[in-house]
């Protein structure tokens, strides 16, 4: 049976994700972004700090938060991350791309770790700072892209 959610480590949704909704940290809140978008950004946030992906047991109960009916706009963004990150060198496992839950696992993954560090910076970091972190990240990628692209041509 295909899965139907994504979820989140309990411990991550009790109380924080509430603390995200009271001070609207980064525009993170549910006024101004779907819970997809929030899960999105904590996937980026784990591949941005290149922490491992950690299951989501090691932290725990886990709670549902995301339904997979609401990925569409993104599912093939998870696919991309997934052959990056499991699938990119081992070309003779290549049919799993198309193993939704493996993806889906591999997002939870990526996104539990994301959390982790998404409490952290709402604890020790400013929305400014973040705001700059990103931004340095996007032009290291860029200048990274930028000279792989010089090397095609």
């Amino acid at each position: 049976m295909a899965r139907v959610t994504l979820n989140i480590a309990k411990a991550y949704d009790d109380g924080f994700i509430e603390t995200i909704e009271k001070t609207k940290y980064f525009q993170l809140h549910n006024n101004a972004a779907t819970r997809t978008d929030l899960y999105c950004f904590a996937i980026a946030l784990c591949e941005m700090e290149g922490k491992e992906p950690t299951p989501i047991s090691t932290e725990g109960a886990m709670k549902s938060i995301v339904r997979t009916e609401f990925l569409t706009n993104v599912e093939p963004l998870l696919s991309c991350l997934y052959y990056e990150k499991e699938l990119k060198d081992s070309p003779e496992n290549i049919d799993n791309i198309c193993n939704r839950d493996e993806v889906c696992n591999f997002a939870e993954k990526c996104a539990n770790t994301g959390f982790g560090i998404l409490k952290d910076y709402t604890e020790h970091l400013d929305e400014e700072p973040l705001f700059y972190k990103l931004i340095r990240y996007m032009d290291k990628r860029y200048e990274e892209i930028k000279d792989e692209m010089k090397g095609m041509v």
